[in-house]
């Protein structure tokens, strides 16, 4: 990705993202239970732990996608709009994002609804995806790589504060894998605040800061020097590289 872009939304309107108490419920099972953290601005954040560990729903609740059923989740002191669906100030690209039928055009306009045209904004959102050629190509016929890269585009013509990312090189090859990573640390060297959910040690390798789940409880916060990628999903609570507030005195 070449090329720059001002958040749109100020970060102090979102940060320090804090979880006081928070779960979430889906019928009788608890997804998430007792999260008290803060998360903040500037940097990557890596989220791991287990399958079920409760990390996608940890970024689609901070998305707004769903609402804690007990607890509170405030940015930067601030309860969230109840209405609507997603929060104001972020952007979040799934392992899988849908493209709609049409071009890799059609899908960059999809950010700009509601904000008019700009096809200058456009054109760089297609440099930054190495798609400047393929503006319009039907979107269905990129590899899935290219797909990624695209909703990464796409995510950045948002101009977001925050950037939430689940699992971004989940099911791609090494090279994709590589394009996405330096997409996501260009997006990060900007100012955009990154939070990831991952299983990978290279893109734990990125991040500033780690946050791990298990059965939808924090257990740590740490460096990521500290940790050993083959250990993710069973690293003691009280390893002592580690500490709950890890997030809140970094400095980054």
């Amino acid at each position: 990705m070449n090329g720059s872009c001002g958040a749109g939304v100020a970060s102090s309107a979102l940060f320090p993202i804090s979880l006081q108490g928070v779960g979430l419920r889906r019928g009788a099972n608890w997804v998430l239970r007792g999260l008290d953290l803060q998360i903040a601005r500037g940097g990557i954040t890596a989220v791991v732990g287990p399958n079920g560990s409760g990390k996608t729903s940890l970024l689609r609740l901070i998305h707004g996608l769903e609402r804690p059923t007990c607890g509170r989740l405030l940015f930067a002191g601030q309860e969230p709009p109840l209405e609507g669906m997603a929060y104001p100030g972020q952007a979040m690209v799934f392992a899988h994002t849908p493209m709609l039928r049409g071009t890799v055009t059609d899908n960059l306009r999809l950010a700009l609804t509601g904000r008019g045209s700009d096809p200058g904004l456009i054109e760089a959102a297609l440099i930054r995806a190495g798609l400047q050629s393929r503006g319009r190509q039907s979107a269905a016929s990129l590899s899935s790589g290219q797909r990624q890269r695209l909703a990464l585009a796409r995510a950045w013509m948002m101009q977001p504060a925050l950037l939430l990312l689940d699992e971004p090189c989940s099911h791609l090859d090494p090279q994709a894998s590589a394009a996405i990573l330096q997409d996501v640390q260009e997006l990060a060297a900007q100012g955009i605040t990154v939070v990831l959910s991952t299983h990978r040690p290279d893109e734990i390798a990125l991040a500033q800061r780690v946050l791990r789940l298990d059965h939808g409880q924090l257990q740590t916060f740490c460096a990521p020097q500290s940790l050993n990628p083959q250990r993710l999903g069973a690293i003691p609570p009280g390893d002592s590289a580690c500490s709950r507030d890890f997030v809140c005195h970094s400095s980054v």
